[in-house]
C-alpha cells in the first residue's frame, strides 16, 4: 500500500503551505510540546515522522538555495506523473477484416457505431481501438478510454506514421500512451506546477546579485537651462539631438544623438527561433526545469541556441537568445542579429565590415563600382567560405568586383530586409514631404523604429555609399546611381508582388538617395 493511501489527510499542499513563493523565508520551526503534552499526545508512525522530515527538509533547501543565488535544480514531478500514465491496452478485434488497411493491426474493428465502441471499450483506462468512419468511408478513427471516458480523435496514415493532428508515430501503441501521458499530465494540474516553478525562477533572478552595471552617465545641462544661447551655424548639430528625460530629476534633461539613443535604450535582443521538436531520454525544460512530458514533439527547441521549452513556457520565454556557431552553418541567408550575436561582432556583421573596408581601400576611384558584377563563380567560391567561417582575410586577395557583388548578395538575402517590415512605411511616407527639415524629423522617427543591429548597419552602408559617391568623378557612382542599385535590395515588402515592386520602386529610389545625401545628420 503506498505512502499516500496510509495517511490521506497527508496532503503535499499541506506541507508546502510554508513556502512563501513573494518573500522566501525559512519556515519557521513548530513550537515544542510540553512534558506533560508529550506524555499524553499518543506515538507518531515512524513512516509518518519521515515524510514530514523529508518534505521540510526539501522545502528548507529549496529556499536556501534560493537566497544563496543558487539556480533552482530541475523537478521530476512531472516525470513521476508520467510515469504514472495509465498504459495503453489494445481491443482486440474477434474477427479479422480482411480488406483491412496493412498498417492496422488486431485494435482495426471494421466500420462501428459510438454505442457499440462504447461497449467494447468499457471504462477501463488506456483500452483502444481503431475503426472506420460510417459516415466517411475510407477515414479512420481513434478510440480510446481515460478517467472512464471515451475519447474520438480522426486518424491518419503518411509515409509510415500515424498522425493525429500535427503529431505523428511509427505505431499506435505508442500514439495512445502519448496521448494518455498528455491528459494525465493536464488532469493533475501541470500548468499549476509549471507556473510555480517559473515564479521561483524569477524569485532567484531577483534575489541574485545584479550583474556589473556600466559607468554612470554624466547629465548634460542643456542650453535653455544654463541660460547661454547656441551659436546659429550649427550644421544641423542641434537637429541631430535628441532629448530624454532623467526621472530622477524633472527639471533636468539629457540631450544626446540618434546613435547615442540606441547605444542607451536598446541592448541588442534576439527571440528565440523555437521549431517543435521529438527529444530521446530525459529532457527537461530549459525555462521552468520541470520535465518535458510525451513521447513524441514534447516541447521546442530553438534552433539557434538550443534552448528546449515546453510549448506553454516558449510562449513566455525572454528575448535572450545567443545564437551559436555550432548550430548555425552559415553566414548568408541568416537574419542579421542571428549573424551580429553569433560571431560576436559589434553592431553589424564582420562580412559586411570587412567588405566596406577592402572596398574603401583599393577600388574608391575604380568606374563601375557596385554597377558591374563579378566572376558569378568567384562569388558563389567566397560565399561559401563565408558560410563555412573561413578568415576574413581571405576577402582581401578578392576582386573588388566579387567583393561589392558578395555585399548586395547578403543584403539581399537577408530573410528580414535591411528596412524592417513595420519601418518600410514611415520611410516611405517621408519621401512625399517638401519640406526639408519635416522630411528629416520623419526619417529619423523611421530610422528609431529599426532594431539595433539593422540601425547600426543601415548607417554604416550609407556612409560607406556616402563616401563611394564622393568620388562619383572618377567612379561615375552618383548617389542617385547608388540609390538605384541599393533601393530594391534594402527596400522590401513583405508581399513581393510585381505591382507593389514597380509601383514603390521611385520612391525606394528616392529615400535611398536622402540616406546616402544626409546619413552623417540622420546617423549623428
Amino acid at each position: 500500500m503506498s505512502e499516500d493511501r496510509l495517511y490521506p489527510n497527508l496532503a503535499i499542499d499541506t506541507m508546502v503551505a510554508g513556502l512563501d513563493l513573494e518573500s522566501p523565508a525559512l519556515p519557521e520551526p513548530p513550537t515544542p510540546l510540553s512534558p506533560e503534552e508529550e506524555e499524553d499526545s499518543p506515538p507518531e508512525h515512524p513512516l509518518l515522522s519521515k515524510i514530514k522530515s523529508k518534505i521540510v527538509n526539501e522545502i528548507q533547501q529549496e529556499q536556501l538555495e534560493i537566497l544563496r543565488g543558487i539556480e533552482p535544480k530541475y523537478d521530476n514531478k512531472l516525470y513521476n506523473l508520467q510515469q504514472s500514465a495509465p498504459k495503453p491496452r489494445s481491443v482486440k478485434a474477434r474477427y479479422q477484416d480482411d480488406d483491412k488497411p496493412s498498417y492496422y493491426g488486431d485494435e482495426y474493428h471494421g466500420m462501428l457505431k459510438r454505442p457499440e465502441v462504447d461497449r467494447l471499450l468499457g471504462t477501463k483506462d488506456g483500452n483502444y481501438i481503431v475503426r472506420e468512419s460510417m459516415t466517411k468511408p475510407g477515414k479512420y478513427s481513434l478510440s480510446f478510454v481515460y478517467d472512464g471516458a471515451v475519447r474520438h480523435f480522426i486518424l491518419g496514415y503518411k509515409d509510415g506514421q500515424h498522425i493525429i493532428g500535427d503529431k505523428s508515430f511509427e505505431s499506435i501503441d505508442t500514439l495512445v500512451h502519448d496521448g494518455l501521458i498528455s491528459f494525465h499530465v493536464a488532469k493533475h494540474g501541470v500548468d499549476q506546477i509549471i507556473a510555480k516553478s517559473i515564479t521561483l525562477r524569477r524569485i532567484h533572478k531577483r534575489k541574485a546579485p545584479p550583474p556589473p552595471s556600466a559607468p554612470p552617465i554624466e547629465d548634460e545641462i542643456t542650453d535653455e537651462e544654463s541660460g547661454e544661447e547656441e551659436d546659429e551655424e550649427t550644421d544641423g548639430k542641434n537637429a541631430d539631438r535628441v532629448e530624454l528625460r532623467v526621472k530622477r530629476n524633472k527639471n533636468m534633461r539629457k540631450t544626446v544623438r540618434v546613435s547615442e539613443y540606441f547605444e542607451l535604450s536598446r541592448a541588442v535582443e534576439k527571440k528565440h527561433n523555437f521549431k517543435k521538436h521529438t527529444y530521446y531520454g530525459f529532457p527537461f525544460c530549459d525555462y521552468c526545469s520541470n520535465y518535458m512530458w510525451g513521447l513524441s514533439q514534447q516541447g521546442c527547441q530553438c534552433v539557434d541556441c538550443g534552448q528546449n521549452c515546453h510549448h506553454q513556457c516558449a510562449e513566455q520565454a525572454p528575448p535572450d537568445c545567443k545564437p551559436s556557431a555550432k548550430l548555425i552553418s552559415k553566414v548568408f541567408g541568416v537574419d542579421l542579429t542571428t549573424v551580429v550575436m553569433m560571431n560576436n561582432t559589434e553592431n553589424i556583421p564582420a562580412v559586411l565590415h570587412k567588405c566596406f573596408h577592402v572596398i574603401e581601400k583599393i577600388g574608391l576611384e575604380k568606374q563601375g563600382i557596385y554597377r558591374v558584377n563579378g566572376s558569378h563563380d568567384d562569388i558563389l567560391r567566397y560565399k561559401e567560405m563565408m558560410n563555412k567561417n573561413a578568415s576574413l582575410s581571405v576577402l582581401e586577395s578578392a576582386d573588388l568586383f566579387v567583393l561589392c557583388s558578395l555585399t548586395k548578395m547578403f543584403l539581399r538575402e537577408l530573410p528580414m530586409p535591411l528596412i524592417t517590415y513595420d519601418a518600410y512605411q514611415p520611410f516611405i511616407d517621408g519621401n512625399s514631404l517638401f519640406d526639408h527639415d519635416n522630411r528629416v524629423g520623419q526619417t529619423k522617427n523611421a530610422i528609431r523604429i529599426l532594431p539595433s543591429c539593422h540601425f547600426f548597419t543601415l548607417r554604416a552602408l550609407t556612409q560607406h555609399l556616402n563616401t563611394v559617391s564622393k568620388m562619383s568623378d572618377k567612379n561615375q557612382m552618383t548617389a542617385e546611381n547608388l540609390a538605384i542599385v541599393f533601393g530594391p535590395t534594402v527596400f522590401r515588402t513583405e508581399v513581393l508582388t510585381a505591382e507593389n515592386m514597380m509601383a514603390d520602386l521611385n520612391a525606394q529610389k528616392s529615400v535611398m538617395k536622402f540616406l546616402i545625401d544626409h546619413c552623417w545628420r540622420l546617423f549623428a
